[in-house]
Formats: C-alpha cells, sequence, structure tokens
C-alpha cells in the first residue's frame, strides 16, 4: 500500500507542477490590456477569438500583444499595407492568412487594424 500512495502522491505532485506550469505561462503582465472584441463586427470577433487570440492575447508567444502600443509602434510605422502582406504571406512564427484560411482581404484589414489599434481605414 506505501508503494501506491507514492505513485499517487507522485502523480498528485507532477499534476499539480505542471498546471503552475501552465498558469504561468498564460499570465498576462499587469501592463497589458486584453483585446476587446466588441470593437469587431460580430462575425470578427468571433474569428479574433477563435484564431488570432491564440497567440496575440498570450504573453510569450512572441507575438505582438492586441491593442498593445509598445509591440505595435514600430509595427504601425511599416504601414497597414505591409501588416496585411505579412498577414497574408506569413510572418516569423506566424502562419500564411494568420491561420484564417476563410478570411477574406477586407477581413484580414479589419483584423490587423484592430489588432494594431488603429483606425480600419488609416493606412
Amino acid at each position: 500500500m506505501p508503494r501506491i500512495l507514492w505513485k499517487s502522491a507522485r502523480a498528485t505532485a507532477q499534476l499539480t507542477c505542471a498546471l503552475v506550469c501552465l498558469a504561468a505561462a498564460c499570465g498576462r503582465g499587469d501592463d497589458l490590456k486584453p483585446a476587446t472584441p466588441t470593437q469587431l463586427a460580430p462575425a470578427l470577433a468571433s474569428t479574433y477569438q477563435s484564431v488570432c487570440a491564440a497567440c496575440h492575447a498570450r504573453a510569450g508567444t512572441g507575438a505582438p500583444f492586441a491593442g498593445n502600443d509598445a509591440d505595435w509602434s514600430q509595427r504601425r510605422a511599416q504601414g497597414a499595407d505591409a501588416l496585411l502582406e505579412h498577414t497574408v504571406n506569413g510572418y516569423r512564427g506566424m502562419p500564411p492568412l494568420g491561420g484564417c484560411g476563410r478570411c477574406s482581404e477586407a477581413d484580414l484589414r479589419a483584423l490587423v487594424a484592430y489588432l494594431a489599434g488603429v483606425a480600419e481605414g488609416a493606412r
């Protein structure tokens, strides 16, 4: 019986450690504000939550945090067309089309504008 308890205690400790590590990896810095999908049309808000937020709403992924000025200021300086090109073709760790194969160019432009914190029509 002690062997079974030891395995159970070890499994519990491993699970606890894994959960703590997962929680730490998913945590956000206090200075980062979460994206507010209410600024998007309902269909695009759903797309943001199901596709974009996997990287752009989680610290530690290497992706610029949605709406975070420090993350986007230099990127915005490249212009909306350059950001769209990165999105369409993929850039660094981001897959082509940002992982959204069903998004139109207009959808991608709106999502990029939302992520970068710029007015949708601004270029």
